[in-house]
């Protein structure tokens, strides 16, 4: 059975932005308002140009524009550098370089749909670079912890020779959603969960199970099932 990990954690755009700290600084979304749920995996600060070239996606990039202001080709061109890294957001804080949004990277941000944020009030960004990267490794922890726990109980329900059911059970009570096993020809061996969400997984299973393949997505999580390197089957946990 493959090994789960827990994804790597991330707040929002708009959670960032609903953050204490942050409403202190008067944010305002100037391009990008669509795509306020995209992940921040990291906050990054950065005055350079070409900054872009060192993200690995999902940051937000904090800056004061200092060396942007006054060459709109410069500040077009930054904020399509962060769209092609995929960033998750710019923040600009307003002040001596920008004392209003600037035209051309809000073009460009909403060109892009790239989130444009300006802060209206001055802003120490490395209070708001404490609040997320603390946040964000509190909840790698936590994430660690349940998958650590997790483990352990199904472990020891293997070690004592527990049936089948019993670790479905377990399985479906941590994952609140029904959980399948079934054989490489999508015959149902075990299911555990509530009733009358498993009967509503069961009612075309064979028809869904083959459309969706082997596949993630729609909120279902696979793991191939085997043993003396043989294939068998797979256990699906029905999320939605």
């Amino acid at each position: 059975m493959t090994t789960w990990e827990p994804p790597a954690p991330a707040l929002s755009v708009r959670q960032v932005l609903a953050l204490d700290r942050v409403l202190a600084g008067e944010p305002e979304v100037v391009a990008g308002a669509g795509r306020l749920d995209r992940p921040v995996r990291w906050v990054h600060v950065a005055e350079a140009a070409d900054v872009g070239v060192m993200l690995s996606g999902g940051e937000m990039v904090l800056t004061t524009g200092v060396l942007l202001a006054g060459d709109e080709d410069k500040q077009t061109e930054y904020v399509r550098s962060m769209h092609r890294a995929e960033a998750s957001a710019v923040v600009l804080g307003l002040g001596r370089a920008f004392p209003a949004p600037p035209e051309a990277m809000r073009r460009a941000a909403e060109r892009c749909q790239l989130p444009l944020v300006v802060l209206h009030r001055p802003f120490p960004f490395a209070q708001l670079t404490e609040e997320v990267q603390s946040r964000l490794v509190r909840s790698k922890f936590a994430a660690v912890s349940l998958s650590e726990a997790v483990r352990t109980e199904l472990t020891a329900l293997i070690t004592t020779g527990a049936p089948l059911q019993r670790l479905l059970d377990e399985v479906a009570r941590h994952s609140a959603c029904p959980v399948v096993v079934a054989n490489l020809a999508h015959r149902v061996l075990g299911t555990a969960g509530e009733r009358p969400a498993v009967d509503d997984v069961l009612r075309d299973w064979e028809r869904v199970a083959r459309q969706a393949g082997g596949s993630e997505g729609g909120g279902w999580i696979r793991a191939e099932l085997g043993g003396r390197g043989e294939r068998w089957g797979r256990i699906v946990l029905c999320g939605y």
